[in-house]
């Protein structure tokens, strides 16, 4: 490691300017060369000396090197990698004094170590820096993105890490502008993939039940972001187009809104009174699934006598998708009544809160909808929110992000005008556990026309014709319709 120096621009530089700077040091040594050369004979012309000046040996060795050189500093600049490009692009910008030295270096200090490594979406930035405040090298995202340029202008600070020693900070850039493009097309309910522990948002974006710790999902967005699309598509389709397990496995949705999707079987809505004691029933019986399952789980571990998962025994996913959340709470009375002693509100969040924190290990999942990303006003308990280890924000803003993730976590994510399926995603399965921007699928056939007739063959049943045919007519709002009308 070399001490920082103020004055020094060239030395921060990629190769190329110096090997170039080389060759034209060297030509204007064939250029004295040649002066001394024509001076030479001038003297001996006056003083008549009988002497042969020829420096032309010379001049040919130095024009032959500076040529090579040139040729050097070419082939330097062509064969040079894109991890080294960005070292010396990134190197430059926080070491010349001339960029402002956003590190605040001082003449002398270690300078900053920086290292490049390829992933599979991009580069690592490693920056490691003795003599720099830790705040300094943590606070770069801007810097960085804004260094990038000509072959990586489309290049910017999507992701960072910090050592929790305080040593260095890893900042993860991706092509920004291919990826806000990139966006999985169904065409048909065939196209939509279903495996038994994976989702996928894009071919290459996926959410892992096997390796999800929490495995509950918030998924908020105001009217028209697509949210409700985007949840059919990736959460219920799939796993619907599995069928059911041998263990009872089960689908729940619940609409408190009796809107497109209550008119498909299966789906619960308040009662014309608008009681929602059945709803309650319905979530009991979920919890209850929930325990047996676990049951012969703990089974099975006993008899292999090591840990089994739900999937390792062939048990599929169980969902229970809860729209509009706040709206369902709403509805339950605050406090039980002398009649109906088990229905109120206490209860719909206490096996809210048993699903949510105890149904990951027995492949029973939550997902909860909101249109306000305002988790704290919106009456989510703590311990659900903190067991949804999958969260997502559709048409996202940064005041409402703040309510899903810390200040922390958004430090790399900028505004954009975002269009319906847009949104900022996490989960904490050891990929996705940065936020990050992701287009949710775009479907090009009745997502709840599919729904319906998934949710009838999901329960095998004998007269569901009838629902089917309202669905169809009522309920044909396709993907790219909801973005039309967005």
């Amino acid at each position: 490691m070399s001490g920082w120096r103020k004055d020094s621009y060239l030395r921060y530089c990629s190769p190329t300017p110096k090997i170039l700077l080389f060759g034209v040091v060297l030509l204007i040594l064939a250029g004295l060369v040649k002066l001394i050369e024509l001076f030479a004979l001038s003297i001996t012309k006056q003083l008549r000396f009988d002497v042969v000046v020829d420096f032309s040996n010379i001049l040919s060795l130095v024009i032959s090197l500076s040529a090579f050189v040139f040729l050097l500093a070419i082939l330097e600049r062509i064969l040079r990698g894109n991890k080294r490009n960005i070292m010396y692009i990134v190197r430059k910008r926080l070491c010349a004094s001339c960029y402002g030295n956003p590190l605040r270096l001082r003449e002398g200090e270690i300078e900053p170590l920086v290292i490049v490594s390829r992933t599979d979406k991009g580069y690592k930035i490693t920056v490691d820096c003795i003599s720099a405040n830790f705040d300094d090298v943590s606070s770069l995202e801007m810097v960085i993105s804004g260094c990038m340029r000509n072959k990586y202008g489309n290049y910017a600070v999507v992701a960072k890490e910090e050592d929790i020693a305080g040593r260095f900070v890893d900042y993860y850039i991706e092509d920004v502008v291919s990826n806000y493009n990139k966006q999985s097309v169904y065409k048909a309910l065939s196209d939509v993939p279903s495996y038994l522990t994976k989702v996928f948002i894009r071919k290459d974006v996926y959410i892992d039940y096997a390796r999800v710790l929490n495995s509950s999902a918030i998924v908020a967005g105001r009217s028209r972001s697509g949210k409700t699309t985007a949840i059919i598509s990736v959460f219920l389709l799939p796993i619907l187009k599995q069928g059911r397990d041998d263990y009872g496995s089960t689908v729940v949705i619940v609409d408190p809104k009796s809107a497109e999707l209550s008119l498909c079987p299966h789906v619960l809505s308040p009662a014309p009174d608008g009681s929602v004691e059945h709803i309650l029933e319905a979530i009991r019986d979920f919890n209850l699934l929930r325990v047996e399952r676990q049951k012969i789980i703990n089974d099975f571990c006993r008899s292999e006598g090591k840990a089994v998962k739900w999937f390792d025994i062939g048990m599929k996913p169980c969902i229970l998708f809860l729209d509009e959340f706040v709206s369902i709470q709403d509805m339950f009375p605050k406090k039980a009544s002398k009649e109906k002693p088990d229905y109120s509100l206490v209860d719909f969040q206490g096996l809210l809160r048993q699903i949510a924190t105890q149904g990951a290990s027995a492949g029973c999942f939550l997902i909860l909808s909101t249109a306000e990303a305002s988790v704290g006003t919106g009456g989510l308990e703590t311990a659900v929110n903190n067991a949804c280890g999958i969260r997502v924000l559709f048409k996202p803003s940064l005041e409402e992000a703040r309510y899903l993730w810390s200040s922390e976590a958004l430090e790399v994510m900028r505004e954009r005008q975002y269009s319906a399926g847009d949104a900022w995603f996490s989960a904490d399965d050891g990929i996705n556990n940065s936020v990050r921007f992701v287009k949710f699928p775009r479907l090009e056939f009745g997502e709840y026309v599919a729904l319906a007739d998934l949710l009838s063959m999901y329960y095998n049943d004998a007269d569901a014709h009838s629902a089917e045919c309202e669905a169809n007519e009522r309920c044909a709002v396709s993907a790219s319709d909801d973005e039309k009308t967005a």
